[in-house]
């Protein structure tokens, strides 16, 4: 089913390649972009001392929780507008990104009275009265920031589509500066400011996340990217075009919530091993999710090229570029497995002080996870690469329902039994991962190369 991509002349094959490139190396850029930012709020949070990185880091995980669900409906807005611009079907925009920002705001409001209530929820799950009260201490500035953080959201995604990356690139840059240095001066109270402790972290993030929104607003109606109409969409269109994002991105947020579950899972698994596994863990799941923004970047940018050459009624352009991305995330996974597998001790050692009397423990337990997590990300580069070109197609659904299977049916069952059935350990429930992950990339990428090779056999 494959043999109808080699009819395409090599020129194709360079322009799409080139065209995908430019797209997804900014995008994957501003993902390790959005990661330093946290690492910054971490690194300054830690300097306050253990119990506010503690404390700051409870209230974020919780926060970006909550804010998984909207994003998700969020990014059925890819492969709508890709879709309709492949077509040249532009009316319907207005209606699109007018129910993407409407929907947005929605999403706002319970995301920010349960944040309001942390300390409730801390407290239930038995966390420390005082950690707990800290958490709400961080959520009460966060809070002000949720609303921007979905819109500028909504400006990626819709910037995105249009395949104008490097406006993204460059706010995300600038935020990064400024977050630093709100933190720096908000924290800590420098050039006469008040010193507002770890809640001055959580404005700094907010008043980033504002300024993203802001530019990203004001560059798309300075240069007229906007739909005129946007203003004057009337209820029936907007309840249609918030209506078609749901029906599209409930599969999508689904997918990334059964896959943010289960690293979640395996947490509170790995912590009945005792620290130094814990370490470990966090160790190869921070290294994993730093190399997971190329083939995601790549995964969106997939979405986009595939939506387009299906709008336009080029389905073997579109299996094209599916597989070109998929190829280039494969590619780079493997190579990132090489040097992860070269340098598991190093790699340690950049997060453990020398003075750390756990620092052997953890050593020969990371270099472990590290090996298996390298193979790991080899088959979750496939599969968010895979997802994104079905996604492209509007297949939203058996992604979801694949990833069910892989990830909990498959994965952490197997990893439960392989770490205490079997008494494997830690190295188990990464194998349980692995397993499960091959699954889930097999699946997809058979997926899309079955539903590609379908609409080339029907177009004429």
């Amino acid at each position: 089913m494959m043999l109808p991509l080699f009819r395409l002349p090599a020129l194709s094959w360079r322009l799409e390649l080139r065209d995908l490139l430019l797209l997804a190396v900014p995008l994957a850029l501003s993902q390790v972009g959005l990661i330093l930012m946290s690492i910054t709020d971490a690194l300054m949070m830690g300097r306050l001392s253990t119990e506010a990185l503690a404390a700051g880091g409870l209230a974020v995980n919780v926060a970006f929780t909550l804010v998984i669900m909207p994003q998700g409906l969020l990014y059925a807005m890819q492969p709508i507008l890709a879709q309709l611009r492949g077509a040249a079907d532009f009316a319907p925009f207005a209606r699109t990104l007018a129910a993407a920002y409407c929907l947005a705001l929605l999403c706002a409001l319970p995301i920010i009275l349960m944040l309001t209530q942390i300390d409730r929820l801390l407290l239930v799950v038995g966390a420390d009265a005082t950690l707990a009260a800290m958490a709400l201490d961080y959520e009460w500035g966060y809070v002000w920031g949720v609303p921007a953080i979905l819109w500028q959201m909504v400006g990626r995604l819709y910037l995105s589509s249009l395949e104008r990356p490097r406006v993204i690139l460059v706010t995300i840059t600038v935020a990064c500066f400024a977050n630093a240095a709100l933190n720096w001066l908000l924290i800590y109270g420098h050039l006469g400011l008040p010193a507002c402790g770890l809640r001055g972290s959580a404005y700094a993030t907010s008043l980033s996340c504002w300024g993203m929104a802001i530019a990203l607003t004001a560059y798309g109606f300075k240069l007229r990217l906007f739909p005129p109409g946007i203003f004057r969409v009337r209820w029936p269109d907007l309840r249609h075009g918030v209506a078609e994002l749901v029906t599209l991105g409930w599969a999508i947020a689904g997918s990334i919530i059964v896959e943010v579950g289960l690293f979640s899972a395996s947490t509170l698994l790995m912590s009945r091993f005792g620290p130094a596994p814990v370490a470990a863990n966090q160790i190869c799941l921070g290294i994993a999710s730093l190399t997971f923004m190329v083939p995601q970047a790549l995964g969106q940018a997939s979405t986009v090229r595939v939506g387009f050459h299906i709008g336009a009624g080029q389905p073997l352009l579109a299996r094209q570029a599916g597989f070109i991305a998929l190829g280039l995330g494969t590619l780079f996974m493997a190579m990132a497995t090489l040097v992860l597998e070269l340098e598991a001790g190093s790699i340690v050692h950049l997060y453990i002080d020398e003075t750390d009397p756990q620092l052997p423990e953890i050593l020969q337990i990371g270099k472990k996870l590290i090996g298996l997590a390298a193979l790991f990300q080899l088959f979750d580069g496939a599969q968010v690469v895979a997802s994104g070109s079905l996604r492209g197609l509007k297949d939203t659904r058996v992604p979801l329902y694949a990833s069910i299977l892989g990830y909990w049916a498959i994965g952490l069952s197997l990893g439960v039994f392989l770490a205490f059935g079997l008494k494997w350990g830690p190295a188990g429930l990464w194998w349980g991962f692995v397993v499960g992950l091959v699954v889930v990339s097999l699946l997809l990428s058979w997926r899309f190369n079955r539903l590609s090779a379908q609409l080339v056999a029907r177009d004429p």
